[in-house]
């Protein structure tokens, strides 16, 4: 029996040889050489078949050696494929288990073994190998299936990095580079994923010279499908006021298409508001948290004036209205934030907030948001779990100077 260790370090070494990038058939073609060229002599296994599913057809790619042995193409109604489905591998070896297409060839092999490999969704393989002379079951089974499940770890590993890189780079296109200027005001943001990519989003709208579109939501769950409902809802609500629709026509509407295109366990509370230049803030509150307006002996919070989106294909949603008055400090944030507890246990929420907020009032937006999320990193999670996006919209009003 082969040495395990070795067989391990000799498979390690054959993987690390594989180019990552290119298409992924090539690769594979090239891990299939290699296991005939590092384990064919010694294990007695050799021409390497590498077959493609597509449309219920599996297609020969590569051969080892280029000479072909077994056919060009098999079909999923296949008494072999079957068998692979039902097994994930099989050897071949008995004549009731032979296929109609495989003929012995004298002194070249009268049995064979076949291997499936399932990577992600629309990525299914096959690999076919002939038996030689004085074949070991246990050493040919512990070697191919020991290939078969590093294949298979590798498929479905580099899908989950592609998706998670295009989620992430979805989230960098759509989240603003920086914060808009928007003259009497401090603008400040920050968004920070717990995970490589999260499910919070905020945005800044110029509506016109004196009016600001602001958006802050919590799509739930991390990853691609968080990452496409966010742009989802970014575009909804950029296309929605681009063209000047009402701000609740806008925002039921957008439900409805989130409620159509998403699961019932998925949702996003969505806060949209229009700040004008002198103070006054109009908003809808779709089930996310309380923004806030603070000064230094107020607090004055912007609760939902409607539940979240997703779940119900229509939702009752209001306007709501408030002033920011000179000075004074709008915060909008998701419950990232707000949900930590401090090493004494004591829950940091909203109370938490304001008092970092007051702390630094006197400050630069940026400078607030910086403190904030820096006293934030010191504190735990309400969850043992796992912990959440956090976001930070800081606008701070400026002060008139009186007139001389």
């Amino acid at each position: 029996m082969m040495d395990p260790k070795q067989f391990y370090r000799k498979m390690d070494r054959m993987l690390a040889r594989i180019a990552s990038d290119g298409d992924e058939g090539a690769p594979l073609a090239l891990i299939m050489d290699d296991l005939v060229a590092s384990f064919g002599e010694e294990l007695k296994f050799d021409h390497g078949h590498l077959y493609r599913e597509l449309f219920g057809v599996y297609e020969l790619l590569h051969a080892t050696g280029n000479e072909t042995i077994f056919p060009a193409r098999l079909t999923e109604e296949d008494p072999a494929v079957m068998m692979l489905a039902e097994h994930g591998s099989f050897v071949f070896e008995n004549p009731w288990e032979m296929p109609a297409w495989f003929h012995a060839r004298d002194g070249l092999a009268d049995k064979f073994v076949a291997f499936q490999i399932d990577g992600p969704p629309g990525h299914r393989y096959l690999m076919v190998f002939t038996l030689g002379k004085d074949w070991n079951r246990d050493e040919v089974a512990f070697c191919l299936n020991g290939a078969r499940f590093a294949l298979n770890y590798r498929l479905k590993h580099d899908a989950a990095e592609n998706e998670m890189a295009t989620a992430a780079a979805i989230q960098r296109s759509l989240l603003p580079k920086k914060a808009p200027s928007f003259r009497g005001w401090d603008v400040a943001a920050r968004s920070e994923a717990a995970e490589a990519v999260g499910g919070d989003l905020y945005d800044f709208i110029d509506l016109e010279e004196d009016l600001l579109g602001l958006t802050i939501g919590d799509a739930s769950g991390h990853g691609l499908s968080a990452a496409l409902l966010v742009r989802d809802v970014l575009m909804g609500i950029r296309m929605g006021v681009g063209i000047n629709m009402k701000m609740i026509y806008t925002m039921k509407k957008l439900n409805r298409e989130v409620n159509r295109t998403t699961f019932s366990t998925r949702f996003v509370s969505v806060f949209y508001g229009e700040l004008h230049r002198s103070g006054g803030l109009l908003y809808a509150n779709a089930g996310h948290t309380s923004g806030l307006i603070i000064t230094d002996d107020t607090v004055t919070p912007l609760d939902p004036t409607g539940p979240i989106m997703g779940p119900l294909p229509d939702i009752p949603l209001e306007r709501g209205y408030a002033n920011v008055p000179e000075g004074a400090i709008l915060a909008l944030y998701t419950d990232g934030i707000t949900e930590r507890v401090t090493p004494e246990g004591t829950p940091f929420e909203i109370e938490g907030l304001v008092e970092e907020i007051r702390r630094h009032r006197h400050r630069s937006a940026s400078d607030i948001v910086s403190e904030v999320f820096e006293h934030v990193a010191t504190l735990g999670h309400e969850s043992d779990m796992f912990e959440d996006d956090m976001t930070l919209v800081i606008l701070k009003r400026e002060q008139a100077v009186p007139q001389a």
